[in-house]
């Protein structure tokens, strides 16, 4: 029997029960590895052994083999081995714990061992400590023969579990285990491979349970994000000319949203030689103009006030000449004037009056000339455009034509620049395409709108899938192939509400071909290949596997469907697999003894 080992038939005489939660790999007898350890312990009624060292059973004398137990839960894995059960006789339970999660043994903890005798109660032993990393050692004396159950309760900071062993026989003689034993058929599977649980703790040995998955095959193709069609414009002036901003503001900044239609500058053509000569004269003319109506406004000002000296000069005369013809008037009637006194009177006073009006009447002419003058003055600022800031020349605005955000901008006010030259470029990432290039070797697997997952190298692990999760949706494949590299693009529409997706960032699509409902799958990790064969190892209990060749299908985010090799249920290593590979090479090496 190779390396002692043996796995035994459905007819073990050791019947286990696995409880809920629980998942039992091989139960029955293994061959002995050369386990020893110290002694000590309590048994159901009463019974203890002593400190010294001996073999894994107490029928070593006979050459029985020691019973094992293998026991899955979703937290440990148990490995336990025990000799054929005598009434009275000390018995030794080896309990291996591994941690499934990390691969690592128990190393600190309280195991409480507990044996239900037939028809009574349960009696507890409480281990306070493994003997050395991930073993256990509790000891027990059964004294009434039968089926007896046994449960192991560990509390451990790495895992709390409660482990149901079930039922073991306890015979009530030598004799009757010896027979037992032998009643056993075992058969030794091929390929096994002896892999000590300190040595699957050095490397870290994890294990995963077959099962089944739904499974889509996909095709991996390089691929781009790129804009929309329609979301990215650059934007030009129609015409050359100096840039401006809008409004007297600024040009829009990299970074900065705009909506359609938005001014984003202006631009002011240039002049034609004879325009621009044209306009020159015109201002020379407009300033000759200018000086024109100051000389004039001044001669007014001038004029003006000569006039209003005049109108002044007339009222007090005619004030004067008035109030002279009054009094002699009242002279005469006093009998003390003359006639010809009154009558000089009047005609002074008739002189005044006439001079009064003259002058009056000048300071009208005068004041509708000065309203004149000075709306002639404002006609030719307005017109002519006196002032620099008031310019003749007719601004062309410069819109965006979509909504979006602003990713280039590098001209500065006052530049002068070409018509079509870029001045902005403006990109709406709300929505964004993935382009992927196939291989026209592959054209014949897609289906009509297939699906994809999206990965992306910036955010490693990230993944998605582009028509459920993502949200997107298939837009077409592409009809002609390129000359040179073969590759036919396939496009896809996202959402980008999180801005995750930049434009011209890499990618990589998978795209489904063919999918497989329900099938025996494993990770990747699990498969090795051996003289070009993929291999798998199935571990039949703690410290026992068994290599296989695989039949492998469809590969899907890192599982892969197996044919033929494995079937569900079923435990196979993943990390350390390749350790197993070096034991199944030289399986001396792995499977040597070991000391408790």
């Amino acid at each position: 029997m190779q390396n002692g080992l043996r796995i035994l038939s459905m007819a073990a005489a050791l019947t286990l029960s696995a409880t809920a939660g629980c998942d039992r790999l091989t139960q029955g007898t293994s061959g002995t590895h050369g386990h020893s350890h110290g002694g000590g312990g309590h048994g159901d009624d009463g019974g203890h052994g002593d400190d010294g060292e001996h073999g894994h059973g107490q029928d070593g004398d006979e050459g029985l083999e020691p019973i094992s137990v293998t026991l899955f839960t979703p937290k440990v894995l148990l490995f336990m081995e025990f000799p054929h059960l005598v009434q009275g006789e000390q018995a030794d339970f080896l309990a291996h714990f591994s941690v499934l999660a990390t691969g690592e043994p128990v190393r600190s903890g309280l195991l409480t061992f507990e044996v239900t005798p037939p028809n009574g109660s349960p009696v507890n032993l409480i281990l306070n400590a493994p003997r050395r990393d991930g073993l256990f050692v509790p000891e027990w004396v059964f004294k009434t023969p039968g089926e007896h159950r046994i449960r192991l309760l560990l509390s451990s900071p790495q895992a709390q579990d409660v482990l149901d062993i079930g039922s073991v026989i306890v015979h009530a003689s030598s004799q009757d285990a010896a027979l037992a034993a032998d009643a056993i058929v075992s058969e030794e599977p091929p390929d096994l491979v002896p892999f000590l649980l300190e040595q699957q703790w050095k490397v870290n040995l994890l294990l995963e349970k077959v099962t089944l998955h739904s499974l889509t095959h996909r095709i991996t193709a390089p691929a781009m994000i790129a804009p929309k069609h329609g979301t990215s414009a650059v934007v030009s002036p129609p015409i050359a000319g100096r840039l401006s901003p809008p409004s007297d503001t600024h040009f829009p900044r990299v970074g900065q949203r705009v909506e359609a239609g938005e001014i984003l500058a202006v631009i002011e053509p240039p002049l034609p030689v004879t325009d621009a000569a044209q306009l020159l004269a015109n201002r020379t003319w407009i300033k000759a103009l200018e000086l024109e109506i100051a000389f004039r406004k001044l001669d007014l000002e001038m004029k003006t006030a000569e006039i209003e000296r005049a109108v002044l000069t007339a009222t007090a005369r005619l004030e004067f000449t008035q109030r002279a013809k009054n009094r002699e008037e009242g002279l005469r009637l006093k009998g003390i004037g003359t006639d010809q006194q009154c009558d000089i009177a009047e005609q002074d006073l008739r002189i005044a009056q006439a001079a009064f009006e003259a002058a009056t009447a000048s300071k009208r002419v005068n004041d509708k000339v000065q309203t004149h003058l000075d709306a002639i003055h404002a006609s030719a600022e307005i017109d002519f455009g006196i002032s620099e800031g008031q310019a003749t020349r007719p601004h062309t605005p410069i819109r965006a034509p979509i909504s979006g955000v602003i990713v280039m901008s590098e001209s500065v006010d006052g530049e002068q620049v070409e018509a079509n030259a870029p001045v902005f470029r403006i990109v709406n990432a709300d929505r964004v395409w993935v382009t992927a290039s196939v291989s026209e070797f592959d054209l014949g697997s897609l289906t009509p709108n297939p699906g994809a997952t999206l990965t992306l190298p910036a955010f490693p692990g990230w993944q998605t899938d582009i028509l459920t999760e993502a949200g997107g949706r298939f837009v077409w494949l592409g009809t002609v192939v390129d000359e040179l590299s073969r590759v036919v693009p396939i496009t896809y529409e996202l959402p980008n509400p999180e801005g995750r997706f930049r434009i011209g960032m890499l990618a990589e699509v998978r795209i489904a071909t063919q999918s497989a409902d329900e099938v025996v799958a494993i990770p990747e990790d699990a498969v090795v290949m051996d003289n070009g064969r993929p291999i798998a190892f199935v571990m039949l209990d703690g410290e026992t596997f068994q290599r296989r060749e695989l039949e492998l299908g469809i590969r899907d985010s890192g599982y892969v469907e197996i044919r033929s090799g494995v079937v569900a249920g079923e435990h196979v290593a993943t990390q350390g697999s390749y350790a197993l590979k070096l034991a199944s090479q030289s399986p001396t090496s792995f499977g040597a003894g070991h000391v408790h």
